[in-house]
């Protein structure tokens, strides 16, 4: 074999190489982007938007305009202006894709004393199954809320909590 031949075929499996290097970092890069929902959500949602409702004795609603989020506050001692509001998350996933919306009900009632929650009616994204709602405190940790009804007809679900703050939820890896 000439020197010639043998530079044309050392040449081919280093460009062979490159290709095959340059796939598997634009596949895991791929891959990862389908993880994150910021760049893959279909929901749209203003995050701007502020609702403000005073709430007493026969209890309220607490929506936004486009009815994704539906907060039914169960009758309330006093009259209390409450705030729906809402900003996207930042709170640290560990296993499945987190959710871009965080939820906030302010200020913070407790209603540890009543026996009928505050009910959070939250539109998910559609290609998703399984939202797993969560309280987030202050210092950002997630703690599991009850999650109610799931209507995957419509794609909302419900979390039921005795208190405000601030709400969100993950989504479930599942292989259904």
């Amino acid at each position: 074999m000439n020197k010639k031949y043998l530079t044309n075929i050392f040449l081919i499996l280093i460009i062979f190489a490159i290709i095959i290097i340059c796939g598997y970092f634009f596949y895991f890069k791929y891959t990862n982007t389908l993880k994150n929902p910021a760049q893959q959500s279909t929901l749209q949602f203003n995050y701007g938007e502020i609702i403000k409702e005073k709430i007493g004795v026969n209890g309220g609603i607490l929506q936004n305009a486009e009815k994704s989020v539906i907060v039914i506050i169960p009758p309330l001692k006093q009259e209390t202006e409450l705030t729906l509001s809402f900003k996207k998350s930042n709170f640290e996933v560990k296993s499945g894709v987190g959710s871009l919306i965080t939820i906030n009900i302010s200020p913070d009632i407790n209603l540890t004393d009543s026996s009928i929650p505050i009910t959070i009616k939250a539109k998910y994204d559609v290609q998703y199954d399984l939202p797993i709602p969560y309280l987030i405190d202050e210092n950002n940790n997630l703690h599991i809320v009850t999650i109610g009804e799931i209507d995957r007809e419509n794609h909302y679900f419900t979390m039921l909590t005795f208190h405000g703050g601030n709400y969100s939820w993950i989504y479930a890896e599942t292989n259904f």
